[in-house]
């Protein structure tokens, strides 16, 4: 009998299964026992076609960790990175230098990601030549069109970088990580080096192109609005974990983890009536240590809902509401109350 994939299979183009990433951090030449940074700490999701996935929290979360994982710029620890139907890791280097094509990356600072000796046109055309073997006029042409889907000069590509403002250099960033037309792309806090400004010039273009191209995004940011405009879903990542992962829409009106709640409330409203209406959380104490996380949930140190169920067991990521994801054993309900694990 013959197999064919069901709709729900063949619609993710990405799933993260168990995902963990430690890095070893022993001191010393005869360490009594090993200690380790647990970036990444068994994370769980996946990825529509087209869609955006959003992925917030505060830094040294292990958001950008997370997408290195999935560029397969560092290998993981435990878990499976499923790409196209292929785990990822477990392809042969000139398999993966096939792969390469179908995901790319847009970096944090425009500037330090581009070589500062090359032009701009060896920049856009460096991934087509290796590739493609584009070559003469071709490639002439294909660098030229590229520069102008993102908004530049074709003449620009005589230039260096560091002729170019912020905002330019980015989207000759972006330039160079559709050039090979990929299916997913990887943006690492893209617009956070950005005035704000141009971030949203930046944000409105990379939308335009997902339209076109029919790209797949993974965007990883720290502040909300940025993530929150171009995002279907939002994953909320603390110390290594998800915490929360929903619809942006269901992120903003319901939020159910109390951290999730805690970030949305410090986000600058600019109507003064709204903002002194609004009763912003403040969580108490610091991030803990990666190297030494808490027992049980890794928020129950600065949770005020905290109980000593909190400190032996670690929640589980369950859907609590129908698309919400949420990993706390007393998950708020909005204007409800509390929903606990036996619900």
């Amino acid at each position: 009998m013959s197999t064919t994939k069901t709709d729900e299979q063949t619609d993710y183009i990405l799933e993260v299964k168990g995902l963990k990433k430690y890095f070893d951090v022993t001191d010393g030449l005869f360490p009594s026992s090993k200690k380790y940074l647990k970036a990444v700490d068994g994370i769980d999701f996946k990825i529509k076609r087209g869609e955006t996935l959003g992925i917030v929290g505060e830094s040294g979360c292990g958001k950008s960790t997370t997408g290195n994982l999935i560029m397969n710029m560092l290998a993981p620890t435990e878990g499976k990175i499923i790409f196209d139907g292929e785990d990822i890791h477990s392809l042969s280097k000139r398999q993966m230098r096939e792969k390469r094509k179908d995901i790319q990356m847009i970096f944090q600072d425009p500037f330090s990601s581009l070589n500062p000796r090359m032009k701009v046109f060896d920049i856009i055309a460096e991934p087509l030549i290796t590739h493609k073997s584009s070559r003469g006029k071709e490639l002439q042409k294909e660098v030229e069109e590229l520069l102008e889907v993102v908004g530049l000069d074709p003449s620009h590509a005589k230039r260096y970088p560091h002729e170019f403002s912020g905002g330019q250099r980015q989207r000759i960033g972006i330039a160079r990580a559709i050039a090979l037309r990929p299916k997913l792309i990887v943006c690492d806090e893209p617009v956070s080096a950005l005035d704000v400004s141009i971030q949203s010039q930046i944000l409105k273009l990379l939308k335009k192109l997902q339209s076109e191209l029919q790209l797949t995004y993974i965007f990883i940011g720290h502040a909300l609005p940025a993530v929150k405009s171009i995002s279907d879903r939002i994953a909320v990542m603390y110390l290594g974990k998800i915490v929360e992962i929903t619809t942006k829409e269901q992120l903003f009106s319901s939020p159910m983890h109390p951290y999730t709640e805690a970030l949305i409330s410090a986000v600058p409203i600019p109507d003064p009536e709204l903002r002194d209406a609004r009763k912003q959380i403040i969580l108490e104490g610091d991030i803990p240590s990666p190297v030494d996380p808490p027992s049980g949930c890794n928020f129950r140190t600065r949770c005020p809902l905290a109980t000593e169920k909190c400190k032996e067991v670690d929640p589980k990521l369950l859907e609590k509401r129908p698309g919400q994801w949420v990993a706390c054993h007393y998950a708020l309900e909005h204007g409800k109350g509390i929903i606990t694990d036996d619900v």
